[in-house]
C-alpha cells in the first residue's frame, strides 16, 4: 500500500516537477533490489593475477584496503547497504633481518691501493670490507645484513695492449700440396720427414671467430712432418694461442700444436693434445711444458669443428686448455685442463707436430695473442687487466653503529660442503629451504635449546633473478627448527555504506549464557539495578521495560571489557543481545571505542 502511494504522490508531481518519472522510479527500483548479507571469502591464486599481485600476496595493509573494494562490488554485485565481508588473504609483513647483495666496485677497490677490478694478491679483504660498506650505506639498521662479493686476484695482475702477434688463414690458392712449398717457406720443417704435412684448400670455419677464411692444414697420423711458423716474440706475462680443429681420428693420445722458443730449442710450451676416451669419442690435454698432458673428462665428437685456446703464463708456468664450440668473448672461469710447468719459456714460433699416437683431421685459423679478446677480435681494442682472481663472498652485519662480521652465536651461513651434504648445489624454487634446513640444523646442532634463535643465510638461484644470497630466522620450537613466515594468512572485514565497500574493523558478538550471568553478577548488589538484574534472572532476558539505554549499555561494556582486552581506539563491535520489548528476541547494537568506553554508534 505504501509503494502505491508513493507511486500516486509521484504521478501528481509529473507535471509539476522537473525530474524526469524515470529516475524517480530507477531510485525506488535500486532501493528495493538492494539486499545485504554477511560473506567470508579466500582469496585464490586466480584472485591475485586478477589482482595484478604477482607475488600472490599484498605487501602492506593499505594496498589490500585499496584493492579489495573494487574486488567485492565485481563479486558480490547484488549486495548492497548493511552487508558485511570477511576476506581471506595473504599479507607480506617482511623479512625477519635485512639481507642486501653488494658487489664491490672501481672505487672500492682503489682504497686498497689497487687500481684494478679487483684486490691484490698480497691485501687482506677484511682490513677494508667494513670501511667500504659503510661508505655505501648511509642509514643501516641494527641487525641488517650485507653479503658482500668481491674480486681478488690469486697472483700478479698487469695491464697490456691487446696485441695479435700471428694470424694464420692459411690463404694459399686454389691448388693442394705439401704445406712448406706452398707456404713459400711461411712454414719451415724442424723434424721428421719433409714435406708430409699438407694444404687443402677446404677451410673451417665458426661464427664471430676471426680467422675463417682460405685454406686448411691435414693431420695424420700416419705422418711424421713436424712444422713451426715464427712471430715477434711474447717474452713475459700471458700468451694464448687458438685453432680450429676437425678430427676424424684420435689414438692413445699426444701433443699436436703447440708453442715454441727459436728453431731448434725444445723448450715447447702449451702443449695441446688428444685422444680417444675408449667409447669413440676426444679427449683434449694440455701440457704446459712437458709431453706429459692433463686431459679433460668431456667427451667431444669426432667429425666436429671446435675451437680451441690454449693459453701459457710465462711468470709461472701454468698452461689452460678451453674447448668451445661457439667464439666466447670473455675467458671461461672453469678450464677444460690445467697443467703446470716451467715458468720462463718465451714464444717465439707456432709449432704442428704429426707423431705416433697423434690425430688425423684438420687444422685452421690458428692465431697467437697476448690477451683473449684479442684471439677473439681484430677490432683495435683498449688496454686491459691481465691476471687471474677468484670471486668470493663475505657476510657482515650492522652491530653497535658499525659493520662487524657475525659472531657464531646465533648466526651461520651455508657453505657448499653444508649443499653437498643435503644433497644438493643451491636453493632455489623447486629446493625451498624449508624442505632441507629444519633437518640440516637439527644434525649441525643437536644440543640446541627450546627457544633457540638463528639467523642462516645461504645462497639462493632464482629462475627470474639469478644468484642471490638470502636468509631467514630459525626457531627451536617443539624440538623442530621452524622457519619465520615472512607472508602470513590474515583476514579483512568490509561493510557496505550503501556506495562501495570500505574497510571495517567491527567484530560481531553475540551474548552468551556466561554474558548474563556476568552481568547480573555486576549489578546485583546496585541498588538502580535491582528490578533489571531481578528481571533478568528471572526470564534470561534484557527487558527494555526495566533497563534503560543507559543500563544496556553499560552492561555491554562489561562484557566487551571481560572477554575483549586491549582494543584499540575505533575498534568497532556489532553486539546481539537477547531483549524483551514486547516479545523476545535478538537485537543488535553498533558501538565503537571513544575514549575508553564503548559508545553506541
Amino acid at each position: 500500500m505504501k509503494k502505491i502511494f508513493l507511486l500516486i504522490a509521484i504521478f501528481s508531481m509529473v507535471f509539476t516537477s522537473c525530474e524526469p518519472l524515470e529516475d524517480i522510479n530507477a531510485e525506488i527500483d535500486a532501493q528495493e533490489s538492494a539486499i545485504f548479507g554477511d560473506v567470508e571469502y579466500t582469496l585464490t591464486d586466480e584472485d591475485y593475477d586478477a589482482l595484478e599481485l604477482s607475488y600472490g600476496s599484498f605487501s602492506s595493509l593499505d594496498d589490500a584496503k585499496e584493492a579489495l573494494p573494487d574486488f567485492l562490488s565485481t563479486k558480490y554485485p547484488v549486495l548492497g547497504k548493511g552487508s558485511s565481508a570477511l576476506i581471506g588473504y595473504k599479507l607480506y609483513v617482511g623479512n625477519a633481518f635485512g639481507l642486501k647483495d653488494y658487489s664491490l666496485k672501481q672505487e672500492d677497490y682503489a682504497l686498497s691501493g689497487s687500481d684494478l677490478l679487483g684486490f691484490q694478491n698480497n691485501v687482506n679483504p677484511q682490513d677494508y670490507l667494513a670501511g667500504i660498506l659503510s661508505n655505501n650505506y648511509s642509514s643501516p639498521e641494527e641487525g641488517d645484513y650485507v653479503a658482500a662479493t668481491y674480486f681478488q686476484y690469486t697472483g700478479s695482475a698487469f695491464t697490456v695492449t691487446p696485441t695479435v702477434s700471428f694470424e694464420e688463414n692459411f690463404d694459399y690458392g686454389t691448388t693442394a700440396g705439401d704445406l712448406t712449398t706452398i707456404s713459400s717457406d711461411n712454414w719451415v720443417n724442424h723434424s721428421g720427414t719433409a714435406n708430409q704435412l699438407l694444404y687443402t684448400t677446404e677451410s673451417l670455419s665458426m661464427t664471430d671467430y676471426p680467422s675463417n677464411t682460405g685454406g686448411a692444414i691435414t693431420l695424420s697420423s700416419a705422418g711424421s712432418e713436424d712444422v713451426n711458423s715464427s712471430f715477434t716474440p711474447i717474452t713475459s706475462k700471458m700468451v694464448y694461442t687458438s685453432a680450429l680443429i676437425n678430427l676424424s681420428e684420435v689414438g692413445d693420445g699426444t701433443y699436436f700444436f703447440h708453442l715454441m722458443e727459436e728453431d731448434g730449442s725444445f723448450a715447447y710450451s702449451a702443449r695441446v693434445g688428444a685422444k680417444s676416451d675408449g667409447a669413440g669419442n676426444i679427449l683434449f690435454g694440455i701440457g704446459a711444458s712437458s709431453s706429459s698432458l692433463t686431459y679433460g673428462t668431456t667427451p667431444f665428437n669426432l667429425g666436429t669443428t671446435y675451437l680451441l685456446v690454449a693459453s701459457y703464463n710465462i711468470d709461472n708456468g701454468v698452461s689452460n686448455l678451453y674447448v668451445l664450440t661457439s667464439a666466447l668473448e670473455s675467458e671461461p672461469l672453469t678450464p677444460e685442463a690445467t697443467n703446470t710447468g716451467s715458468a720462463g719459456n718465451t714464444a717465439n714460433r707456432i709449432g704442428i707436430r704429426q707423431g705416433g699416437g697423434g690425430p688425423t683431421g684438420t687444422i685452421d685459423g690458428i692465431r697467437v695473442a697476448n690477451t683473449w679478446s684479442s684471439i677473439m677480435s681484430n677490432d683495435v681494442l683498449e688496454d686491459e687487466v691481465v691476471g687471474t682472481k677468484v670471486s668470493n663472498k663475505a657476510i657482515y652485519t650492522y652491530n653497535d653503529g658499525a659493520w662487524v662480521l657475525p659472531s657464531t652465536d646465533g648466526f651461520y651461513s651455508i657453505s657448499d660442503v653444508d649443499f653437498a651434504s643435503m644433497g644438493i648445489e643451491t636453493f632455489g624454487s623447486s629446493t625451498s629451504p624449508d624442505n632441507y634446513l629444519p633437518a640440516f640444523l637439527n644434525i649441525k646442532f643437536p644440543y640446541a635449546q627450546e627457544g633457540d634463535v638463528l639467523n642462516v643465510v645461504y645462497d639462493y638461484l632464482s629462475s627470474s633473478s639469478g644468484a642471490q644470497t638470502r636468509g631467514n630466522l630459525y626457531t627451536k620450537t617443539d624440538g623442530v627448527w621452524v622457519g619465520y613466515q615472512s607472508t602470513i594468512d590474515t583476514t579483512l572485514q568490509f561493510a557496505h555504506d550503501g556506495t562501495t565497500w570500505v574497510p571495517d574493523n567491527t567484530i560481531k558478538y553475540e551474548l552468551i549464557a556466561a554474558d548474563y550471568t556476568l552481568i547480573a553478577d555486576t549489578y546485583r548488589n546496585d541498588p538502580d539495578y535491582a528490578t533489571a538484574v531481578a528481571n533478568l534472572e528471572a526470564y534470561g532476558n534484557i527487558s527494555t521495560f526495566n533497563w534503560t539505554t543507559e543500563q544496556i549499555d553499560a552492561a555491554v561494556n562489561t562484557v566487551l571489557n571481560t572477554n575483549f582486552t586491549g582494543m584499540e581506539e575505533g575498534q568497532k563491535f556489532n553486539v546481539t543481545v537477547y531483549v524483551y520489548d514486547g516479545s523476545s528476541h535478538n537485537v543488535s547494537f553498533s558501538y565503537i571505542l571513544e575514549g575508553g568506553v564503548y559508545i553506541r554508534n
